[in-house]
């Protein structure tokens, strides 16, 4: 591109390329926006499915316990009261160790989601 004979028109043509470099470098943003969250809403979806599908296992799991305590303690009473009580303390250690187990990996998981299209640049 020759250099322009005065000073205004290499501002107009300096300015247009300007504007097209923010508009573009805009575009670029927004894309990698909705990247970002088309991640994160995918692994919200996922982990929505696993966590329907963990509740069943443990139901499942919960009503063998109780059976077994029922043959075992020959009381349908005892057997499922004691099934209610394992459930009980897994969800007080849940409710201690949540930051360990469950809000720090989510937290990492989520920003380590997000964060991929940043790390790729």
């Amino acid at each position: 591109m020759p250099f322009p004979e005065n000073l205004s028109d290499f501002y107009n043509v300096q300015s247009k390329i300007i504007k097209e470099y923010f508009e573009t470098r805009l575009q670029l943003i927004k894309l990698q926006a909705v990247l970002a969250v088309s991640r994160l809403l995918t692994l919200i979806f996922v982990l929505i499915i696993v966590f329907i599908l963990l509740l069943f296992i443990l139901l499942f799991l919960g009503l063998a316990l109780a059976w077994w305590l029922t043959e075992l303690f020959d009381s349908k009473v005892l057997g499922f009261s004691g099934a209610a009580a394992a459930f009980l303390l897994l969800l007080v250690m849940l409710i201690v160790l949540r930051k360990v187990l469950l809000q720090n990996p989510l937290i990492r998981l989520f920003i380590r989601t997000t964060s991929k299209e940043l790390s790729n640049d």
